[in-house]
């Protein structure tokens, strides 16, 4: 007899790491995973988002679900097995894992400088690797297999002008996807993508003129995304509605790709 989904979706006993969960989207898959019961990681990049990581922990902890928040660093491996060795501590396992830390700044071809390439390609290629390295090998250990969420991006896909190195990073980390997926799916570890479209923020007019209105003409379902868009597709890739789905990354996007270039 099949599980019923309302157990499928519960959670409970489960710890779920959602990196880059201090600000913007990241908090809401946090507090969309809390709604499962798992236990919550917050991770906060610098000193000074130590308070608003803390206080997004508050948050969590009022909607039911325990949470801790962690200083981490993607850019450096160690900081990762760090993290996971503090998670182990308080929560005693590792079983879902977000990848969801990133930057995206703008860079025209001639003008991007070596070290904002790396500083991309760091944060959000080699960052994703190291830190599903050190989840995989504590979910390997553990014996009960777990799951891997990277976020991605359309970007990744369709070129955009003044993006290539966030482009390539993205395209980068849709490999990195499927290959950990091939090496870890022995172990029970199974690796997902998801890939948003324009995402609602309200300062998006003001960053960047005419694009809101540009996506919801060509996009089939005719809006931005919503953080509990991405979260909900998380939550799919990390529940057992999807345990013979690996490799596998999905556009959540409004049907943008099917559609016109915005």
């Amino acid at each position: 007899m099949a599980t019923p989904i309302k157990n499928i979706l519960d959670f409970t006993g489960r710890t779920a790491i959602i990196t880059g969960s201090s600000s913007g989207m990241g908090v809401g898959i946090a507090k969309r995973f809390a709604e499962t019961g798992a236990n919550i990681v917050i991770t906060y990049f610098t000193d000074d988002l130590r308070a608003p990581a803390e206080k997004i922990v508050e948050q969590i902890e009022a909607i039911g679900a325990p949470a801790m928040a962690v200083k981490l660093d993607v850019r450096h491996s160690e900081d990762s097995y760090r993290m996971v060795e503090e998670v182990v501590a308080k929560f005693g396992s590792v079983d879902i894992l977000v990848n969801n830390a990133g930057i995206y700044p703008h860079q025209k071809v001639f003008e991007c400088t070596e070290q904002e390439w790396d500083d991309m390609q760091d944060s959000n290629l080699k960052g994703a690797f190291f830190c599903s390295q050190a989840c995989a090998k504590q979910m390997k250990e553990q014996g009960k297999g777990g799951n891997i969420v990277n976020i991605i991006s359309i970007n990744g896909y369709r070129p955009l002008a003044d993006s290539i190195a966030y482009g390539a990073s993205k395209a980068g980390l849709a490999m990195v996807t499927r290959c950990l997926a091939v090496e870890l799916g022995k172990y029970g570890i199974r690796v997902n993508g998801v890939a948003p479209g324009l995402m609602d923020d309200p300062n998006l007019d003001k960053n960047v003129p005419g694009w809101r209105q540009r996506f919801e003409n060509r996009a089939p379902v005719s809006r931005l995304g919503l953080h509990s868009d991405i979260a909900d597709a998380c939550i799919f890739y990390s529940s057992d509605l999807s345990s013979w789905i690996t490799g596998e990354i999905t556009m959540v996007d409004g049907g943008v790709m099917h559609a016109e270039a915005y």
